[in-house]
């Protein structure tokens, strides 16, 4: 908020002065209709000042495009980063994830999601406070994102739920990955107003199959989730669509 304050007083005072540049401009041309302008053009002075002018109205113009280009980045960046975390929002992954799915069409090559739950997090803000728990979340996003392959993207899905999508990753690779992302999870000490937790995670796998859209590969990651906490949770598990048909018809938790 601070920041937008700023950006918005430096935009209004690049405004003034460039109404005022822009009034002396016009004064300038009322000159010259008059003729009083030709006399005064005579004067180096004069001729330095009105260039002068001309060229502080000409910047101002720029700066104030400048700002207003910031400005919409600043806006659009704060739709596309979640707040808390610095991972990609869930409102701009989906777009995001839209374009890699239908490149990955193209490509044919193998592509898997992750989708990453924090266990018993409601017990943890009710026990440490929201306060904590917003710290964890924070936390566990870099982390996360610090063990991930450069080309993998990383969103904050819902409360304590993170989706990751792997490019060029097969079933097996994504395994792998997941069983790494756990154990930086377990041994993660997060301290935080002298009180150190520590936490573990629960991971549901999906691998691409033809066909797939962003919706059904989600839920079929979501259902692989669904098994690792019945399975006692600290583990990762591979969605298929047989138990999202089952999920339907009867939750499993």
């Amino acid at each position: 908020m601070k920041i937008e304050r700023k950006i918005t007083f430096f935009q209004s005072l690049v405004n003034v002065f460039l109404v005022t540049s822009l009034a002396l401009s016009g004064t300038a041309i009322i000159l010259l209709s008059q003729n009083t302008f030709s006399v005064l053009l005579k004067h180096t002075e004069f001729q330095i000042i009105l260039a002068n002018f001309s060229f502080l109205s000409m910047a101002l113009i720029s700066v104030n495009f400048l700002f207003r280009k910031f400005h919409q980045k600043q806006l659009s960046d704060k739709h596309s980063i979640d707040g808390l975390t610095g991972v990609m929002s869930r409102q701009n992954f989906v777009d995001v994830f839209e374009h890699i799915l239908l490149d990955n069409r193209r490509s044919v090559r193998p592509l898997c999601l992750l989708m990453i739950d924090i266990d018993h997090f409601s017990r943890i803000n009710e026990k440490h406070g929201y306060q904590t728990g917003d710290y964890i979340l924070s936390t566990l996003g870099q982390l996360i994102q610090s063990v991930l392959r450069a080309p993998d993207i990383i969103c904050r899905w819902s409360g304590d739920k993170f989706i990751v999508v792997l490019k060029d990753c097969t079933e097996k690779d994504a395994c792998r990955i997941a069983a790494k992302i756990l154990a930086a999870i377990r041994q993660q000490e997060l301290g935080f107003e002298k009180k150190t937790i520590r936490v573990t995670g629960s991971i549901g796998i999906a691998q691409n199959i033809t066909g797939d859209t962003v919706k059904k590969l989600i839920a079929r990651a979501e259902t692989g989730l669904h098994t690792a906490c019945d399975r006692g949770r600290n583990t990762c598990a591979i969605g298929y669509d047989w138990i999202l048909l089952e999920y339907y018809i009867k939750p499993i938790f």
